[in-house]
């Protein structure tokens, strides 16, 4: 939302203050729905729920609103960055390509409605992809068993029809914007049913995902497969952003006991990251310093690279490469190390 809301609000301010408007009484609304972006969506529900049928008429227009600025957003990224704009998920998938990675990739769930993640996939490997519903397979089967690939809230590139199929110019199956997620029709039942099936796993990376009060049905399926699940203990919730944006969160969430970039376990991530931050060469355990000492290491944090995917990313390979069974960085095609510059 922070990256589409300039374009959304000039929308939204046509929409209300065009001339003939039939929306003009909503006037007041203006700065509320455009001013901060977190709010789009509870207002988009509120007005869907109004029992005025204009009210409602208005919902569904921006809905349409929201859906062409992205997509015009993602059409421009597409063109401008090309290969780029999948580069980072091109890592992150190359980087289980290493031999002797510790990790396994058990499968990808993703909020998003582009197809960035799928290309990203094609480029790595010919690895099929199970997307959770029945659409025809791309890539070769080759033995491997598919990528698991679940979009929580549909594609822009999914045809609305039975069997569901792919095509860019789709006008898309997806959950739009609001509060209450309309997931109870096929394909978002059987979706969100292979959701909680790969969340029985060991670690659930969480990036670019800000688990707001918009994302409540999202932060209901972590508790109940953390805390529900009768063959193992709760897996680990690592969020992958500003260390101190995971921690707020850790305090508004604690049965999800979130793990942040500067106390991740794995690996001795967060011990390395700390140690990096206070300009130390050993590991320095970030819930043993003291108060003054974690701000330092926070507002450290917070002067470094904002891109904390990409962060994560080089702190992995910095890992990976303390691993005695990783004897190199280097895969078929390159796309970690090339991208993170080891």
């Amino acid at each position: 939302m922070d990256q589409i809301v300039a374009d959304l609000s000039q929308d939204v301010r046509e929409l209300i203050t065009g001339e003939g408007s039939e929306y003009s009484d909503l006037s007041p609304l203006l700065n509320n729905i455009t001013d901060d972006p977190t709010i789009f969506e509870p207002i988009v529900t509120f007005f869907e729920n109004s029992p005025s049928q204009l009210h409602r008429h208005f919902a569904r227009e921006l809905r349409e609103s929201f859906s062409s600025v992205l997509r015009a957003k993602l059409s421009t990224a597409a063109e401008e960055l090309e290969k780029e704009r999948f580069s980072l998920y091109s890592a992150l998938l190359d980087m289980y390509n290493l031999e002797g990675c510790p990790e396994r990739l058990h499968g990808l769930l993703t909020l998003n409605y582009d197809n960035f993640l799928e290309c990203a996939a094609a480029h790595i490997s010919e690895r099929q992809l199970d997307l959770g519903v029945a659409i025809p397979p791309e890539g070769a089967a080759n033995g491997e068993a598919p990528l698991r690939l679940i979009k929580l809230h549909g594609s822009f590139n999914w045809h609305d029809a039975w069997p569901i199929s792919l095509a860019d110019d789709a006008r898309g199956l997806w959950i739009p914007p609001g509060i209450n997620k309309n997931k109870q029709d096929y394909p978002f039942t059987v979706l969100w049913g292979a959701a909680r099936d790969l969340l029985n796993c060991d670690v659930l990376r969480v990036v670019g995902c800000q688990l707001s009060a918009n994302d409540w049905d999202l932060i209901s399926l972590l508790f109940t497969t953390r805390h529900a699940n009768r063959l193992r203990g709760p897996y680990t919730v690592e969020v992958i952003d500003n260390p101190r944006t995971a921690l707020s969160l850790r305090e508004k969430y604690p049965f999800l006991e979130i793990r942040s970039l500067v106390d991740i376990e794995t690996l001795s991530l967060g011990d390395h990251f700390t140690a990096a931050l206070l300009n130390q060469h050993t590991p320095v355990p970030f819930r043993g310093l003291s108060s003054a000492d974690k701000d330092q290491v926070l507002a450290e944090a917070e002067r470094r690279d904002k891109n904390w995917f990409r962060v994560w990313l080089i702190l992995m390979a910095e890992a990976l490469v303390r691993e005695p069974e990783v004897r190199s960085l280097e895969t078929e095609t390159n796309s970690f190390s090339t991208y993170l510059g080891v």
